[in-house]
């Protein structure tokens, strides 16, 4: 039974986890991210040169959605014992409008990811129900899948392997 007292005494911080982030531009043609504990320079949202080498603002993002998924399996998997043997994810990710982003004349809608689709394998020795609970108890805790979903059409396929 809760009582209102107790309702009233939790914390906020138990409740919200608050970050912060900083960007500047200073040379006018780039982005610094600053953290709380380091920064990273950004110069391109996304570039369609298959020879640019720096990551961009996708790149970012994109990693971001996939280490955050294969990171919470390997959490879930520490859990329970370290029962992950080999693991690897693949993020298929679809733009929407990409040519209004290079400025092509009659194209200007805006650009979106309109779909993300994540295939994670993995090597580990548990049946098909167990497998399948496993897998969906560790996306439960990935805070980037559990917000993107809300939002958008994102598939995680699970791939065991033999």
């Amino acid at each position: 039974m809760k009582r209102a007292n107790e309702e009233i005494n939790t914390l906020y911080e138990s409740k919200i986890f608050d970050l912060n982030f900083r960007g500047t531009s200073n040379d006018l043609t780039s982005v610094k991210i600053y953290t709380n504990k380091n920064s990273v320079q950004i110069d391109k949202q996304i570039s369609f040169d298959s020879e640019y080498k720096p990551v961009t603002s996708l790149d970012y993002f994109a990693g971001s959605v996939l280490s955050s998924i294969l990171l919470s399996f390997l959490e879930q998997s520490k859990k329970r014992g370290s029962i992950i043997e080999e693991m690897e994810g693949v993020l298929n990710l679809s733009l929407e409008n990409p040519l209004s982003l290079i400025g092509v004349k009659g194209y200007d809608e805006e650009p979106f990811i309109s779909k993300m689709i994540v295939t994670v394998f993995l090597y580990v020795d548990l049946e098909d129900k167990a497998f399948d609970d496993f897998c969906l108890g560790a996306l439960a805790n990935s805070p980037i899948y559990n917000t993107l979903k809300r939002s958008m059409e994102l598939k995680v396929l699970f791939k065991k392997l033999i």
